[in-house]
Order: C-alpha cells, then sequence, then structure tokens
C-alpha cells in the first residue's frame, strides 16, 4: 500500500525536504502546524552582541532574526571577536553560518551525530567562567540552559525574537488531508516540536479527522517531541498507544532517511 509525508514545519521550511521525497517518489502533502513570524524590538533596542561574552541561538529563525536586525541597525558587520556563538545544534549552526555574519567554525555546537539539544551544548560550554550569556529565541522556550548558565555565575539575558502560533488550517488543506485518508495511503507525519505536535492534533479535532491517528507512523527530531505526541495520542483515542516513531537528528538529510526506512514495505506492515 501506498505511504504518503506529512510535512508539519511552518511555513517556507519544507521545500528541501517536500524535494526530496518528490524525488524518491513519495507523495509529500505539506500541512504546517505553526506560523512563525517576528516580534517587534524591545523598548531598550535589540541587545548588542559585543555587551556578551556568550550568544546562544536556540533555532535557525532565531539566528535569521537577529542578524536581519543587526543588520537593519548596522549594515552588514562581522561578529564581535569577544562573544562566542553558539548553537543547540548542527542545523542552527550552519543556519548561523548561512548568514554570512560567522563561519561555522566559529559556532560552537553539538556534533551532527550525537544528541542535538540544550544538554548537548552544554556539555560543551561548561567549565568556561561565562559573565553575561544572551539567549537568542522565541517567545517561549525551555529554560534549562538559561539556568545552567546563571546557576553557573553568568548573568543571564533572554531575547525573544520571534513568535510561534498554532495554525489553523484551510477547508482545503483538511480536504487534501481527507481524501489522502479515503484513498487508504498509509501517512508518516514529520514533526519538529512539541508545539507543532499540539497544534497538528487540534487542527486534526477541529477537521474530524481523527482515523489519522489509526494508520500513522511519525518522525520526530528529539524524544521530548516523541513524548508530547504519545501523550496526544493518548488525549486523542482515550488509550495509551504505542505508536511508531523514528527519532532523528533535525536536518534534512537525516529525516529524510527515517522516512525512507518506515516507508518500506516492512515498515507499512508494521504500522498499527
Amino acid at each position: 500500500m501506498n505511504a504518503y509525508v506529512v510535512l508539519t514545519r511552518p511555513a517556507g521550511r519544507n521545500d528541501a525536504l517536500a524535494g526530496l521525497c518528490a524525488r524518491a517518489g513519495l507523495d509529500a502533502l505539506v500541512l504546517p502546524a505553526l506560523e512563525v513570524g517576528p516580534l517587534p524590538a524591545p523598548a531598550a533596542g535589540w541587545p548588542a552582541p559585543e555587551d556578551h561574552d556568550l550568544a546562544v541561538f536556540v533555532s535557525g529563525a532565531a539566528a535569521r532574526y537577529y542578524m536581519d536586525a543587526l543588520r537593519a541597525l548596522r549594515g552588514e558587520f562581522r561578529w564581535p571577536a569577544g562573544c562566542r556563538a553558539a548553537a543547540v545544534g548542527a542545523a542552527t549552526a550552519r543556519a548561523l553560518a548561512a548568514t554570512g555574519v560567522l563561519d561555522l567554525a566559529d559556532v560552537v555546537h553539538p556534533d551532527a551525530s550525537g544528541p542535538q539539544d540544550s544538554e548537548a551544548l552544554w556539555g560543551l560550554l561548561q567549565g568556561h567562567a561565562w559573565r553575561r550569556a544572551l539567549i537568542l529565541r522565541g517567545q517561549s522556550g525551555r529554560e534549562w540552559l538559561g539556568d545552567r548558565l546563571e546557576q553557573a555565575g553568568a548573568e543571564v539575558f533572554r531575547c525573544a525574537l520571534y513568535r510561534r502560533v498554532a495554525a489553523s488550517w484551510t477547508a482545503a488543506q483538511a480536504e487534501a488531508l481527507r481524501g489522502r485518508l479515503a484513498a487508504g495511503a498509509a501517512p508518516i507525519c514529520v514533526f519538529t516540536s512539541a508545539e507543532g505536535v499540539q497544534a497538528f492534533a487540534s487542527n486534526i479535532a477541529r477537521a474530524g479527522l481523527s482515523r489519522f491517528w489509526e494508520r500513522a507512523r511519525y518522525v520526530a527530531i528529539h524524544e521530548r517531541v516523541a513524548q508530547q505526541l504519545r501523550a496526544s495520542l493518548a488525549q486523542a483515542s482515550g488509550t495509551a498507544p504505542d505508536p511508531m516513531v523514528k527519532i532523528c537528528p533535525p536536518d534534512d538529510d537525516a529525516v529524510f532517511e527515517a522516512v525512507l526506512s518506515i516507508a518500506t514495505p516492512q515498515g507499512i506492515q508494521s504500522s498499527p
């Protein structure tokens, strides 16, 4: 039976992965779970990197929005030597390097072969006497890394650069999913954030498409995302299901390989 892939990253973030799926003969349906947009500058203005000895970027969006904000104020510039740039994962580090302000070799980040999260980054940062740390992130997020830095004696400033809100599917988007469900194809759903799981589940409920959960298999970029998925499924079904969830690093190639590992005849047959 044919499989199709549901891509849930915000609009504009699914194109490369959709292209990989298409070249492999996999139908890809783009259904963003979240909408992402910039926040206005704080009253005191955007924090300057030279006022800190560490700047941590929690996502590619944080890298792009912060560099765009600084360029709007300063024009083209180079990153100050006195501020160490760090990223929670290799994909975020590449997004930071893609802005042209920093070289990838100058960004502290976990190796792509291992975990991509705050805990892994802290393993690289701890032991250094950071004085003033800047965490560049969305409007909400985990406090774990900031707490560790504060406990180690750093003064931590958290700067919100963008907001994430639940997307509401259009009638056409819901109908596209409904048609694939009616055709009997097996869905493989890619989730990249716990918030995205919750927003996707809300859209499924509003559209009356709860049967989606019955045959779907999943790719998640972190165990925390998988945990939220299991909780959402339990809430939707009233049971404690054990869905097929493949956990992989967040870069497109790794996600694509995870999708392919599920989209085999054996993977389809082992679907719940």
